[in-house]
């Protein structure tokens, strides 16, 4: 008998990663905020195998890419959410996110830089409602993306950007449902049909 993998979509894995980031940040809400979470390998686990698997299937760039751009989207509408759709607190909030970003992710090939600019692009069509061409964003994000999508590194930057996305996705919906799980859970439920 021959296995057979499911491949996975990224709008599938997006809302995934979302969920499980949320749902973590929502049920330890209680615990000190000046701790970092403990990771999430089961997470770090699932996600490994799905771009393992689009990269076997030779898909990891066109994947990994839409991937990311569910990720931002989600995010950035999370926080315009947040922000009561005010462009000007959510271009000053990204600005000021960036800089704290660029400050303290200072190894060699940091993800938080690269998600930032991506996140702005996206965020500049959410707040102007952009009207272009459906892949006019896609290639403007593509840009950063495959810059920093590393030949030879790929499954590895790729899981990079997508968890960086998932961490602050996930506590930006946390709060935005009050940390409410059905809310949560109703919510990704309703997104992913």
């Amino acid at each position: 008998m021959t296995e057979t993998t499911i491949r996975l979509e990224p709008r599938t894995t997006a809302f995934s990663l979302i969920r499980t980031a949320a749902l973590d940040h929502a049920t330890r809400r209680d615990h000190r905020e000046d701790e970092p979470p403990p990771p999430n390998r089961e997470m770090y686990t699932d996600l490994t195998s799905v771009l393992q698997n689009w990269h076997a299937a030779h898909t990891l760039r066109e994947d990994s890419l839409l991937l990311a751009e569910w990720l931002a989207v989600e995010l950035c509408g999370y926080l315009y959410g947040q922000l009561n759709q005010d462009r000007d607190q959510l271009d000053q909030w990204l600005r000021e996110f960036g800089d704290q970003v660029c400050h303290s992710q200072m190894h060699a090939h940091p993800a938080g830089p690269t998600a930032v600019e991506i996140m702005s692009v996206v965020a500049d069509e959410l707040a102007t409602r952009a009207d272009g061409p459906a892949g006019q964003r896609l290639v403007r994000i593509g840009v950063p993306y495959l810059r920093y999508v590393r030949q030879g590194h790929a499954v590895e930057d790729a899981r990079e950007i997508a968890l960086t996305f998932a961490l602050w996705a996930g506590p930006q919906l946390a709060e935005l449902m009050r940390h409410d799980v059905a809310r949560i859970n109703g919510y990704l439920d309703s997104r992913i049909r």
